[in-house]
């Protein structure tokens, strides 16, 4: 049976490796820093592409051809994206005209909470409001510049827009070209198993991504049917903002039903409806946990929270909103990539959820027995 582990045929001491992948690691965050706007599609587009991959091999089974069919997938996949959006902007349009409700009540509960504030901690309702006035002042001061950043947003969203179908198409029809670039690339290697590590390495990441995208899709159906019962307006937007939310794991789940509890809290005079709110958003993460997690994507690639938690930090400073989505998909990657290549697996174990007690106490006892061994004998 042949091996399916990349094994390289020489090690290098720790010495000389800590300071390599130290400095691996600052010319990734450089690269991804200053070449944003040529990586971050790249990246958008390579995950989309091995979600989209199964359904353009199964057109060419049907004997479309290989660049009809990923016409085609990208045509289906903007249409469904366009309906989509056009939803979304509905509810949007909706939310804005009842925006002057929205905003009494607010202005209600801030007078409630301003009372509330100088009953418990003494500062007068004057210094409240000059502070409240202070910063709007702050905020003002600084719209020139938000309004610049987001003008410039704007065109870099643009830019990406237009340029994401594009990468997409010719990752799709040169999938081939990229695998038999990394089978030249280590071709020399003695006893490579480069097509096998290959191989599982696509097979296991697709699983990953389409899983967990399948696992936001029903989120967001099970979130929606929830909202909708409870009678809580809007409740489609709020739903997929949550589900969007939950791929980061545990936080997401609380800050994606942030927005729909405030919303509740604000319009409806009674407590009932935000609890119910929370109570729908509670239950739907529990079946996501326990039950179609596991089974559909697997515990095999889950990714450990607190790294998960680093890796958006980091994703946020380097990409924005958009690093935020993707650096979470391009972790679970990463691991998977790295469970596959033997000098890497000590970083996959890492970036996983799965801690190896049984592993751990077992070479404890061992550690255990020696010494034990060792005092007797002295």
């Amino acid at each position: 049976m042949r091996n399916q582990t990349f094994i390289p045929p020489e090690t290098y001491p720790f010495w000389l490796k800590a300071p390599l992948i130290l400095f691996g690691l600052s010319l990734l965050v450089v690269t991804l820093s200053f070449g944003k706007f040529i990586v971050m599609p790249l990246a958008c587009a390579a995950i989309i592409s091995l979600l989209l991959n199964p359904v353009v091999v199964r057109f060419e089974i049907w004997k479309l051809g290989r660049v009809f069919s990923i016409v085609l997938v990208l045509l289906l996949i903007m249409l469904i994206f366009s309906g989509f959006f056009t939803l979304i902007a509905v509810q949007v349009v909706e939310f804005f005209e009842k925006l002057p409700e929205i905003t009494e009540k607010l202005k209600k509960t801030m007078a409630e909470g301003i009372i509330s504030i100088e009953t418990f901690s003494g500062i007068s309702k004057e210094s409240q409001t000059e502070y409240a006035k202070n910063a709007i002042d702050n905020l003002f001061d600084s719209g020139g510049e938000f309004l610049s950043s987001l003008a410039g947003a704007t065109t870099g969203t643009i830019t990406f827009i237009v340029l994401l179908p594009i990468f997409i198409f010719f990752m799709l029809y040169y999938k081939k070209m990229y695998v038999i670039f990394l089978q030249k690339m280590f071709e020399k290697s003695q006893n490579s198993e480069i097509d096998n590590v290959l191989l599982k390495v696509q097979n296991v990441t697709q699983n990953y991504l389409v899983g967990l995208f399948t696992v936001l899709g029903i989120m967001a159906i099970l979130n929606s049917i929830g909202l909708l019962i409870i009678g809580l307006d809007y409740a489609i937007p709020f739903a997929i903002f949550a589900s969007m939310l939950a791929i980061i794991p545990f936080v997401g789940a609380i800050l994606g039903a942030v927005p729909a509890v405030l919303y509740a809290f604000l319009i409806h005079d009674s407590l009932w409806l935000p609890l119910l709110v929370i109570a729908v958003f509670s239950t739907v993460q529990l079946i996501e946990s326990s039950l179609l997690t596991p089974r559909i994507v697997g515990s095999k690639v889950s990714i450990n929270p607190f790294v998960a938690i680093i890796v958006l930090l980091l994703g946020g400073k380097i990409w924005g909103i958009a690093g935020m989505i993707l650096f979470i998909p391009l972790i679970g990657i990463m691991r998977v990539g790295f469970s596959q290549v033997h000098e890497l697996k000590p970083f996959g174990y890492l970036l996983g959820n799965i801690i190896e007690y049984e592993k751990y106490e077992e070479s404890n006892k061992k550690e255990r027995k020696v010494t034990e061994s060792a005092n007797s004998i002295d």
